[in-house]
């Protein structure tokens, strides 16, 4: 006996554990006829555009599970009564929404009676800080982005974290306490703060923080966590386009560095689409909805200077370097960064099962070793600096009965990026090779006071060719000069990938008007890839002194040598 009462406690620990984000919400209320107050056993309330629906018991009480967020349209019917019809329901993920109705008796003669709903002041179900912004609440918000919108969240603030990059605090958490979800899948760094997956804020239904006193089915997060969930079809079509841009006068990008102003501002060239289509999919809009937005994000970067700057040239007599430095005024060169987004949900009503598909992908092209002050002015090469981002997910929900449903989900989170020269390409041997780069197109010249060092014999040949474009220095200042490799002198490429599957189970029983007892369990794998060659030079001069040292060598041995320096 007394083991079994062991097993029974320890069961009971590790269940809330083994939780999983839920995504889905229900409806709750009672009909009753609007001159007695009387329930009204049997009525039929139902979700329009929907197969979900209930009838109300002896006291007149109905309930509606499996509701993913979003907004509903109510209608109550009975025998003998007007229907009501409620718009405007909103129904937030793991929380209830209490819909009560009064009806008519066709005796009273009263045209259709449609309502719209109100939010409540107080959500009834809440035993924690929950804050929800809905979808009406991002449309209608002087911000733009998912992370300025949570920062406007009472309790949210922002810290830079290593890269300079802002990331979501919690009531003065640390940043890598923050659990952050979409559609129920943690889209966290799995070895870092903060969100890898980027979101577009017009694909969110809702957005909920909650700071303390969640359940147990949020794992590593101290401080809060952050749930949001994407929008799925509706019942009609619908369509929407939006452009935003800082390009008032409409000027080509040719002219973006010419140094004018248009009505007192400087064209910084942020570029803002989205397309956005909903509705029922054609052949089977009784049981298929879709959602998709497609968001084109263009900038240049907020670097720059107000106004011109003109030193003409100048000359260091000890250093023998000289330049030539204009700016026009405005953003500054080679920081431009492309970011296309497109994302969908595909949602199924196959009762008793429901099915939902989801799709969030990012694709983010752009440049680095762009200028960024006085000392990056002369540089015109560019590095390419490719990242990419997205989660897919995959849910489906059987309905035994009503009081009893289980859902299986799962996700796959993949994201990563490449950096490398345009004109060298991916092979980091080529890159310290003043050769290879003149064949590019960019020569490397010497300075006077390296050619000076060259002559007295401080240089080998080897040197001369695998030896960087130095710098300019002018009065002990640095400059870059044009040609250099962007990033610097130790810039190579780099590449890194990493993946996440996320499987998971919850089983769900009502027990009573009130409680519920949900179990449930879930599984995360990630794999974690890194791979980056820096410091080129001395790699392009090991590969020549192995050839030089064997002439003979075959490409099959020239290539294991390349692998023998872990390359």
């Amino acid at each position: 006996m007394q083991r079994k009462i062991f097993y029974l406690l320890l069961l009971l620990a590790i269940l809330p554990v083994l939780l999983t984000a839920g995504t889905r919400g229900k409806i709750r209320g009672k009909v009753v006829d609007l001159q007695t107050g009387e329930a009204l056993i049997g009525a039929n309330v139902y979700v329009v555009g929907t197969q979900s629906g209930a009838n109300t018991d002896a006291n007149g009480e109905y309930q509606i599970q499996n509701l993913e967020a979003g907004v509903y349209t109510l209608k109550a019917a009975y025998v003998g009564y007007q229907t009501i019809t409620l718009s405007g329901v909103r129904v937030n993920a793991d929380l209830t929404s209490y819909v009560n109705f009064e009806l008519p008796s066709e005796d009273i003669q009263v045209g259709t009676v449609e309502i719209v709903a109100q939010k409540p002041l107080v959500q009834r179900d809440n035993t924690n800080a929950v804050r929800i912004t809905t979808q009406e609440d991002i449309a209608a918000l002087p911000s733009r982005g998912v992370q300025g919108i949570i920062g406007l969240t009472a309790g949210v603030a922002f810290y830079k974290d290593r890269n300079g990059d802002d990331q979501v605090v919690i009531r003065g958490g640390r940043i890598d306490e923050v659990g952050f979800y979409l559609d129920g899948v943690s889209i966290k760094s799995p070895i870092a703060a903060g969100t890898v997956v980027t979101l577009n804020q017009d694909v969110l239904e809702e957005i909920q923080v909650q700071s303390g006193g969640y359940s147990a089915e949020f794992g590593n997060s101290n401080a809060g966590i952050v749930r949001q969930q994407m929008r799925s079809g509706t019942d009609q079509y619908k369509v929407s386009y939006e452009y935003i841009t800082d390009n008032v006068t409409f000027k080509s990008r040719k002219n973006a560095f010419d140094g004018k102003q248009r009505l007192g501002a400087y064209w910084w060239g942020y570029n803002e689409q989205s397309f956005t289509t909903s509705g029922p999919v054609p052949f089977a809009k009784d049981i298929a909805k879709f959602f998709f937005n497609f968001n084109y994000g263009f900038n240049r970067g907020n670097a720059g200077w107000n106004d011109p700057i003109n030193v003409g040239w100048i000359k260091d007599p000890v250093a023998q370097d000289s330049f030539y430095l204009v700016h026009p005024g405005g953003p500054f060169q080679g920081n431009e960064s492309n970011r296309y987004s497109y994302a969908g949900t595909l949602s199924l009503d196959l009762k008793p099962f429901i099915v939902r598909f989801g799709v969030n992908y990012s694709w983010k092209p752009g440049h680095n070793g762009g200028q960024n002050g006085l000392g990056t002015m002369l540089q015109t090469r560019r590095g390419t600096n490719n990242n990419w981002d997205g989660l897919y997910t995959a849910k489906i929900t059987h309905v035994i009965n009503p009081n009893l449903y289980y859902e299986l989900n799962a996700g796959y989170l993949s994201y990563g990026g490449e950096t490398y020269d345009q004109a060298l390409g991916k092979d980091p041997w080529v890159y310290g090779d003043s050769l290879l780069n003149a064949q590019a197109g960019w020569v490397w010249t010497r300075s006077k006071a390296d050619l000076n060092t060259f002559e007295t014999g401080q240089y080998t040949a080897a040197d001369s060719r695998y030896y960087y474009q130095r710098g300019i220095t002018v009065w002990n200042f640095g400059f870059t000069k044009d040609g250099s490799l962007p990033g610097g002198n130790n810039f190579g490429v780099s590449w890194n990938k990493r993946t996440g599957l996320t499987l998971a189970g919850n089983l769900v029983y009502m027990l009573g008007k009130v409680h519920t007892i949900k179990i449930g369990g879930s599984f995360e794998k990630y794999t974690i890839r890194n791979w980056n060659a820096v410091g080129v030079a001395d790699l392009a001069n090991k590969l020549y002194t192995y050839k030089k040292a064997n002439p003979t060598a075959t490409a099959a041995q020239i290539e294991q040598y390349k692998i023998d320096q872990q390359i």
